[in-house]
């Protein structure tokens, strides 16, 4: 696996031209073939280190590389998906042509020429479980294309120096005949001038060289709907990558993680709470403050309740991603016993329990580890 160009050059991220120059000029004089001739690796490194130096000291090359890594350079301005592979009707008609007389190709609508689109990008956001149950509006920032700042996206500072392509008429795209004995054939494909623009700049700007774009930082809010979930994620429409000279820009795609809460466990748009009452409050009933995601709720617990009973407060769990009702909270009863009880308290304590017959510790209905299973397993 080829290594980070960063970790090649030994310098940081942050490290401007001149640190990358000076670090790079260190590892040639150390691994120049001419003078480390006696290490077999020392070519493949030298090759390895001033590849990193084209890439980190030119300053496009650089912000695809940190926006998308050794892919970004690969496919240079293209999307992501398979934007920048020909589909089938390309293919074909890259090697056959259309059929002649006949117009058009036989395989489908071809690819439309003109400037690269902008890449569908995706990024993460992190919710509390409040946010992600009553929705929130988040800003995500993250790098990709932009539209340069100096020729506000037009690929020159000088709009009188856009000329139709003379090569391909405007068209973007130029048409070859040939004849063989099975006929005329016509291929079709980009020109070559203008590489399917179908213009040709005379005075590209400077600082996107005419792409229209540069990549930089950028921030987006996004508005997450309530109750939505991990795994989940949302689409914004053309707020992805800039596309190139006033191409369609790329779609976002935020994907969405709901940290773990101190108190309750979401299953689904239900919460699950755990209540521990009191040996004494669970014989005798309680009432006790019990906290939901919009506050403190008073709960009333009747007399005789059981270890792995399942209170349900309705409508109090997380709303519905649709709009319509929310799910509910279920309360888990645990009964806690006392421990370190004087001679005094267990004194008493035996006598109650000699006080009770067997009936009164009878199980009703399901038992506590049947009911804790069903909890537990929705």
């Amino acid at each position: 696996m080829k290594r980070d160009y960063y970790e090649v050059l030994g310098v940081s991220r942050e490290a401007d031209v001149q640190q990358i120059k000076r670090a790079y000029r260190k590892l040639a004089r150390e691994l120049h073939p001419d003078v480390n001739c006696e290490d077999p690796e020392c070519e493949e490194k030298f090759k390895e280190a001033t590849e990193a130096y084209e890439v980190l000291s030119d300053s496009e090359k650089r912000g695809l590389y940190d926006a998308y890594g050794r892919e970004g350079l690969r496919r240079g301005a293209g999307g992501f998906g398979f934007d920048g592979f020909p589909g089938f009707g390309d293919l074909f008609e890259n090697i056959f042509g259309s059929f002649g007389g006949f117009g058009g190709s036989p395989f489908g609508q071809r690819r439309p020429a003109g400037p690269a689109p902008g890449w569908d990008l995706a990024v993460d956001v992190e919710l509390t479980l409040e946010e992600a149950a009553f929705g929130v509006e988040k800003e995500v920032a993250f790098r990709a294309h932009g539209a340069c700042p100096d020729c506000d996206g037009a690929g020159t500072t000088d709009p009188a120096s856009v000329k139709s392509c003379q090569d391909c008429g405007g068209t973007g795209r130029v048409r070859t005949v040939s004849r063989t004995m099975l006929g005329q054939f016509v291929q079709t494909s980009p020109c070559a001038r203008c590489q399917g623009s179908g213009q040709v700049i005379g005075s590209p700007c400077e600082t996107c060289r005419g792409a229209g774009r540069t990549v930089k930082e950028r921030k987006v809010s996004v508005q997450i709907p309530a109750g939505i979930d991990s795994g989940q994620r949302i689409r914004v429409s053309g707020r992805g990558g800039t596309g190139e000279r006033g191409a369609r820009a790329g779609d976002l795609y935020v994907r969405v993680h709901v940290a773990e809460h101190d108190l309750f466990k979401r299953r689904g748009d239900d919460l699950l709470y755990g209540v521990g009452l009191t040996m004494v409050q669970a014989t005798l009933g309680a009432t006790l403050n019990i906290p939901t995601l919009e506050g403190v709720e008073e709960v009333s617990f009747p007399p005789g309740t059981q270890p792995g009973e399942i209170k349900t407060l309705r409508g109090k769990g997380v709303p519905h991603l649709n709009g319509h009702g929310r799910g509910d909270q279920q309360l888990l009863v645990s009964v806690l016993i006392p421990h370190d009880l004087d001679d005094e308290q267990q004194r008493l304590l035996q006598e109650f329990e000699e006080s009770c017959g067997s009936d009164q510790y009878a199980e009703r209905g399901e038992g506590v580890f049947q009911r804790i299973r069903d909890w537990l397993s929705g």
